[in-house]
C-alpha cells in the first residue's frame, strides 16, 4: 500500500512538472533559447538578384528546403505561393532547390515558371544543407522569427493551415 501511494506521488510530480515545463516553455517565452539561423547569401535561380537571409529581419521567413522531382514538394507549391502573397507585409518564403545536376538551374527556372512561383527560389549547396543541421528528407522547412531564429523545424509535406499555424504565432 505505501508503495502504490509513494508510485503515485512521483508520477503525479513528473505530471505536474512536465506540465509546468510545457508551459513555461510557450514558444514566445524566450525566443533567445533558439537557435540563430544561419546566415546566406545566395542568387536566385535567376541571378537577377541576390537573396540575403539577414534582409529580412523584421519579418517571419519559412525557409523551404525541396526538389522538383519530390512529388510532395510539388504538392505543397501552390500552399507556398497563397502563404507568401496572402502575408506579404510580414512573412517571406525562401525555397531552397536540392536539385542537382549539370542542368539543375534551367530545371528549375522551368518548374518555377510552370508553376508561377511568386517567392525568390535559390540552388541550396550541400555547405547550406549541413549549417542547417542537415535536410533528411524534403520537403524541409524551417521556420525563422523576426529576429533571425530557427523557432521550428517542419519535416514532410505541409498543408496551407499548418504553414499558417506554423509562422502566424511569430508576427
Amino acid at each position: 500500500m505505501q508503495k502504490k501511494t509513494l508510485l503515485m506521488a512521483i508520477i503525479g510530480v513528473v505530471i505536474l512538472g512536465g506540465i509546468g515545463t510545457f508551459l513555461a516553455m510557450g514558444k514566445k517565452s524566450n525566443t533567445s533559447e533558439f537557435p540563430v539561423s544561419p546566415l546566406f547569401a545566395e542568387p536566385t535561380i535567376f541571378g537577377d538578384s541576390m537573396i540575403r537571409l539577414e534582409a529580412y529581419r523584421g519579418k517571419v521567413v519559412l525557409l523551404n528546403f525541396w526538389a522538383t522531382w519530390c512529388p510532395p514538394c510539388q504538392a505543397e507549391i501552390p500552399d507556398l505561393i497563397r502563404l507568401h502573397k496572402d502575408f506579404a507585409d510580414r512573412l517571406v518564403v525562401i525555397g531552397v532547390s536540392l536539385d542537382r545536376g549539370p542542368n539543375a538551374r534551367e530545371l528549375v527556372q522551368d518548374f518555377y515558371k510552370k508553376f508561377n512561383m511568386n517567392y525568390p527560389v535559390i540552388m541550396g549547396t550541400d555547405q547550406m544543407v549541413m549549417r542547417y543541421g542537415g535536410v533528411s528528407a524534403i520537403p524541409t522547412s524551417f521556420v525563422i522569427n523576426k529576429e533571425g531564429r530557427i523557432v521550428e523545424k517542419i519535416v514532410g509535406m505541409r498543408n496551407y493551415s499548418t504553414f499558417l499555424d506554423a509562422v502566424k504565432e511569430w508576427f
